[in-house]
């Protein structure tokens, strides 16, 4: 990290991690089409020191696609138990018999429901054992492709098996294209979480028009699945059974159970202390559309509410004069200034650390100058938390109010699909509207109300 960007990590870094070794930072990568050539970069290998991020809990890496044409997202939480759906198509020179081992013997061990869909397997096949149960996570082992069509267009696919016989086991290959799996998934709206274990379906495209995306991962998240893991380089088969095994075993069982960022972010650790020789470790990325990470919560009554559940705080309203100052900036940009002074304080205190405290000539001269950096800093933060307190107080006010108009809506969704009429584009567009300034906005205020509990 540099500049800016720096400042921030730092602050928030030093601030919600070294400061409480409880708390976790969420690192997301909002993904942007007109920015592949970014997304493309091996983001999971982002080191702070000699640790990589994306390995440690306490700095949960994620992405997410901006600008993706979503379905209704239904809630991510799954109560009770979660059903699993392992599909494995028969194929050769892939050694799946010891990842589904694997994986079924960690499942056993939590007792979590599974069925494990083997051998020949259609497009039919695989709709029909969707269709059997409300199956929460599907996870997937075989083979991706990404391919270039005619007009220059990336699409991806995975490898089933071709509907009737005569060819040798193993090689009857029907390629579903990530169009086709966004039909097929689509009608199952209890899936909240993919696992694609193949080659290059974590590979995301732009559209030739320059709007969207193509690929499995957004197929899948279009299809109105809100967490898929998918594999953005080719992965070894050892490598692939240990982030599969401890995957499920931290997902499933534990302090961590049902936290699928949590559980990735510990597989992908595993992977790394097993294989040190080996890159693989960043291979899985993980696309959410959630706040916490949450995908299923099998003790949910003894799971405390949220900041952005609670009351509204009191809060004194700042001076006028503050208020003016900052009259054009919102609450998140509010956060992030705070967090980029911040930074800038704590450089400023590590340099004031470092010189002696009877310093003579230019280090007399520099201590006395970041010390009048430190004292006009630490009066802006105070200042400003002041009128954070207050916006975080206007936010959770506006939280309330759009709750109710998120409500009414729906309500009048209800009713329509009810009556079997039609539920027009802006009605289905105002809810979805609602539903991401609500997630911004918990997001939000859960951060102040974060900082401001740190910032005493």
């Amino acid at each position: 990290f540099r500049d800016q960007v720096q400042d921030l990590f730092f602050a928030l870094y030093s601030q919600r991690v070294q400061g409480d070794e409880a708390a976790s930072l969420r690192l997301r990568l909002n993904v942007h089409h007109d920015a592949l050539a970014l997304a493309a970069l091996p983001w999971e290998f982002m080191r702070h020191g000699d640790v990589f991020l994306a390995t440690q809990i306490n700095t949960l890496l994620t992405r997410q696609l901006l600008n993706l044409e979503y379905g209704d997202i239904e809630s991510l939480q799954v109560q009770g138990a979660p059903q699993i759906l392992i599909v494995v198509p028969e194929v050769n020179n892939l050694d799946t018999e010891k990842e589904l081992k694997a994986i079924t013997q960690a499942l056993d061990a939590a007792q979590i429901p599974y069925h494990a869909l083997t051998g020949r397997i259609t497009r039919q096949t695989l709709d029909d054992a969707l269709a059997q149960k409300p199956y929460a996570i599907l996870h997937f082992i075989g083979h991706g492709v990404v391919e270039e069509d005619a007009d220059g267009t990336m699409h991806g696919k995975l490898r089933l098996n071709a509907a009737g016989e005569g060819q040798p086991p193993g090689e009857d290959e029907d390629w579903i294209t990530e169009i086709e799996l966004q039909s097929l998934l689509g009608n199952h709206k209890s899936l909240k979480l993919a696992v694609l274990n193949g080659c290059e379906v974590g590979e995301v495209n732009s559209r030739p028009e320059g709007e969207g995306f193509w690929g499995v991962v957004p197929a899948l998240l279009r299809a109105g699945v809100p967490a898929v893991v998918a594999m953005q380089y080719p992965i070894r088969d050892d490598v692939a059974i240990q982030f599969a095994e401890t995957f499920y075993r931290r997902l499933c069982t534990g302090q961590w159970v049902g936290r699928v960022d949590f559980a990735v972010t510990l597989a992908r650790n595993a992977c790394f202390l097993a294989f040190p020789d080996d890159r693989g470790f960043a291979t899985p990325v993980l696309y959410l559309r959630s706040k916490d990470g949450v995908i299923f919560d099998i003790a949910s009554a003894d799971q405390p509410s949220s900041a952005a559940d609670l009351p509204c705080p009191d809060a004194p309203k700042p001076p006028q004069r503050l208020l003016h100052r900052y009259r054009n900036a919102n609450a998140a940009t509010l956060l992030d200034r705070y967090r980029l002074l911040e930074g800038r304080l704590q450089r400023i205190l590590r340099q004031i650390d470092g010189l002696a405290e009877d310093a003579t000539g230019p280090d007399a001269w520099r201590a006395r100058r970041y010390k009048r950096n430190r004292d006009k800093l630490e009066r802006e933060l105070d200042e400003m938390a002041d009128v954070l307190r207050w916006r975080a107080f206007e936010a959770c006010q506006e939280l309330g109010e759009l709750r109710s108009r998120l409500a009414e809506k729906e309500a009048e969704r209800n009713a329509l699909e009810d009556a079997g009429e039609y539920v027009s584009y802006d009605l289905k567009n105002a809810i979805f509207t609602l539903h991401e300034r609500i997630l911004a906005l918990e997001d939000v205020i859960e951060e102040m109300n974060a900082l401001m509990e740190g910032a005493g």
